[in-house]
């Protein structure tokens, strides 16, 4: 972990080449993304690369020079060579992202300081974000063996109604394993689910997903896919509205 100089947050070195690397490849047109989106698309000239013989240099990062010296023209600093432009231009627009990087951190810090019963509740609030409407019936103390949350999801376009049954897990070291996912597949028969919602702070290995894949079905929602559903639906978080000054202040 290193420390900006600008905020003084900790942040990862790998982070910054990482966003470069797409920031280059999206400019080069072989991917695409939208920034704060963790969903990064191969695109069809990207999926098209041989890459026994790619050069990234020149199809890559001279290519994305261009790209670099466009945003260099707002620094007060144009005249300076394009590598220390780069990383000027990394600190910079980096900061939005150490930012996030910081909430997204404390997000997962209280998550995990959750109560085994916390954590239902606020799994249950997330679905009902999402749509989802509980009943009491099926809610079970935690670790029982039974379900967390019995509800239903109608779909506006048909007026379709499915049930629906969740299963909480609030791991802080220990994955979610093939044995949890079918315990939940039995409670899921048990209650006639239409489809189950596996929720958990921690991850999945690749036998449970797996699992999910076989009968019933299971939409598996880990660690990260809280964070980013957390921040989607705006669950017990407040949005903060910042500004940054434009080139226009800082240029002669």
């Amino acid at each position: 972990l290193y420390t900006s100089n600008k905020t003084g947050n900790q942040y990862k070195k790998f982070d910054f080449k990482f966003n470069f690397a797409i920031k280059e490849l999206s400019y080069v047109g072989l991917i695409s993304y939208v920034k704060f989106n963790p969903k990064i698309t191969l695109t069809q000239d990207g999926a098209n690369v041989d890459l026994t013989d790619f050069d990234v240099k020149t199809e890559v990062r001279d290519k994305a020079r261009s790209y670099w010296e466009e945003h260099s023209t707002k620094n007060k600093s144009k005249n300076k060579p394009v590598e220390t432009l780069e990383v000027e231009d990394e600190e910079n627009e980096s900061t939005d992202d150490e930012l996030l990087d910081d909430f997204k951190v404390k997000l997962q810090s209280a998550i995990a300081n959750m109560s085994p019963a916390k954590f239902e509740q606020f799994s249950r609030a997330l679905l009902t974000k999402m749509g989802v409407e509980f009943t009491n019936k099926g809610v079970q103390v935690s670790n029982d063996g039974g379900i967390d949350g019995y509800g239903y999801h109608v779909d506006a376009d048909d007026f379709r109604t499915t049930r629906v049954v969740i299963q909480c897990k609030r791991f802080n070291s220990n994955p979610v394993s093939e044995p949890d996912i079918n315990q939940f597949l039995g409670a899921m028969n048990k209650y006639q689910a239409d489809y189950g919602v596996f929720i958990t702070n921690s991850r999945f290995t690749n036998k449970a997903r797996e699992a999910a894949r076989e009968g019933t079905p299971i939409t598996l929602i880990d660690g990260n896919d809280l964070i980013r559903l957390v921040i989607k639906y705006e669950l017990y978080i407040t949005p903060v509205t910042t500004y940054v000054l434009d080139g226009f202040y800082t240029e002669d």
